[in-house]
């Protein structure tokens, strides 16, 4: 398990990360992934200082004082036909010249063990798409396709169903036509029918 202060240390792993995935995995402009993971640790230990349970974890593998993998794991909620808890794989890497050699595999075992102390029923992870080599490496640890998941930016998505943004009324200015005030006024009661097809 690492603290606040190995984060910094794994940012060669997380530099080669980017440079295998592409922009398909990390989008460009993503945050400061180690402020991100700081805050996340920050956020968990809190949460146990109130006598919760953690919600996050992020496990660093070392070889001769150099980090070589890391793990992140977050719990999350299964939403409401379930009351109990998963823990999500949100990334495993393990640095290339050490792979094969059951690091991975090593990872996953303190996965699973994060989950036996929380209570979790299952452990979840987020693989890339048409990554044949990391859906066998899951598939061979017992993970099974659950779910798709599929995501949209929000601006693809109102563009796609024709949903104009919703307008602040702060925004009605002087400067419009009653014709147009009407319209807007219309279009901010009801969203739905100001948009035709």
């Amino acid at each position: 398990m690492a603290t606040d202060d190995v984060v910094a240390t794994l940012n060669p792993l997380w530099t080669e990360f980017r440079e295998q995935s592409g922009a398909a995995v990390v989008p460009s402009g993503a945050l400061d992934v180690a402020e991100r993971v700081r805050e996340r640790i920050r956020e968990s230990a809190v949460a146990e200082e109130a006598g919760l349970r953690p919600s996050y974890r992020l496990i660093v593998a070392w070889l001769d004082d150099e980090p070589i993998a890391f793990a992140s794991l977050s719990v999350q909620e299964r939403g409401l036909l379930t009351t109990s808890c998963a823990v999500l794989v949100d990334l495993v890497h393990v640095a290339g010249r050490h792979r094969k050699l059951g690091v991975g595999t090593t990872l996953l075992r303190e996965a699973a063990v994060f989950a036996d102390e929380i209570g979790a029923s299952d452990v979840v992870v987020n693989v890339p798409p048409n990554v044949r080599d990391v859906n066998r490496f899951y598939a061979r640890h017992g993970f099974a396709p659950m779910v798709v998941r599929r995501s949209a930016p929000i601006s693809v998505l109102r563009r796609k169903l024709g949903v104009e943004p919703r307008l602040d009324p702060r925004d009605i200015t002087v400067d419009l036509t009653p014709v147009q005030r009407s319209l807007r006024r219309r279009a901010l009661l009801n969203p739905r029918r100001a948009v035709r097809p």
